[in-house]
């Protein structure tokens, strides 16, 4: 759990190439995202097939199989170098990180050779969700340069199949205990520092109370209560 006051620390989604069916097991070959995407897709899709003897005058309809399953996953990750973060000096050339994406994951294996061979796999993972599939396509824009016309901005939208289906989850990953917010009553003469009192907590913790709340004036709190941030 966070101490008190700090923000959440959130995790990170992470592409880890495959070795055959077997996840790399070196850390330093996987690639965390800079940014969490804000969604992610996915779409299944069944082939149905009808057996070519039934369906005729008299007979009941054909019996339907599944000839194939195709599963999807599409999702947008931003990366940014405008300042420095994770290890990535400000106003670096943000394909630096991008092209690691694309040099592990969409480039053929020995592509001067007559046949080149298929790209890695890749297993997306964030949290408890996964999919592992080939980078089907990889689409990026940049939108936003230096001066001097480094690109510091992009936004990479990449698509991942595979032709089985899929809807995995790891389900070693546990939710963590959180101290849940209290609720204190208000009122045009409750400030917020007085409502986090009632609550049992430290009035000076207000400021906490007013972000949460989102008060314009921490001396006066709205008449339908206040809600007070959980305490560790």
């Amino acid at each position: 759990m966070s101490p008190a006051g700090a923000p959440p620390s959130f995790a990170k989604a992470v592409l880890i190439p495959m070795n055959g069916d077997q996840v790399e097991t070196d850390p330093a070959k996987h690639i965390p995202v800079q940014f969490n995407p804000s969604t992610l897709r996915v779409t299944l899709a069944n082939t149905l097939h009808a057996d070519s003897g039934g369906g005729r005058r008299g007979r009941r309809p054909a019996a339907q199989y599944v000839e194939k399953s195709e599963s999807s996953l599409a999702v947008e990750l931003v990366f940014d170098t405008s300042v420095a973060q994770q290890g990535t000096p400000a106003n670096s050339d943000v394909r630096a990180l991008t092209g690691r994406i694309a040099e592990t994951f969409m480039k053929p294996v020995d592509p001067d050779s007559a046949r080149p061979g298929a790209p890695k796999r890749c297993r997306f993972q964030w949290g408890s969700f996964k999919f592992t599939g080939m980078l089907a396509s990889y689409g990026e824009t940049l939108d936003f340069f230096a001066p001097e016309g480094i690109p510091l901005r992009a936004t990479l939208a990449l698509t991942f199949k595979e032709d089985r289906y899929q809807f995995d989850r790891d389900e070693s990953v546990r939710a963590a205990a959180r101290a849940q917010p209290a609720f204190a009553p208000g009122g045009s003469d409750v400030s917020a520092d007085r409502a986090t009192q009632a609550a049992g907590g430290d009035p000076r913790d207000w400021r906490g109370v007013a972000d949460l709340n989102a008060l314009e004036n921490p001396r006066f709190t709205p008449a339908g209560g206040v809600r007070i941030p959980g305490r560790d």
